[in-house]
């Protein structure tokens, strides 16, 4: 295997989990407070609405149920 398509095959594999990383440390940097557990507490609050959402059309989509 070449080192270029090991390459695609980790930035395949990983996703955007190095920018969440990168996003993460730069507020944590920003901010002192970004990882208190009053503010994780309140991100997943405000985040859980889109979650189940996306669950639900996630859902629909494997199944084949959307109808275009």
């Amino acid at each position: 295997m070449s080192s270029a398509s090991t390459g695609k095959d980790l930035i395949r594999a990983l996703g955007m989990l190095p920018v969440l990383v990168l996003l993460c440390i730069g507020f944590s940097l920003a901010s002192e407070n970004f990882f208190s557990l009053q503010n994780l507490s309140i991100m997943t609050q405000q985040a859980s609405i889109n979650i189940v959402l996306a669950a639900g059309m996630t859902f629909v989509i494997l199944t084949g149920g959307i109808d275009l």
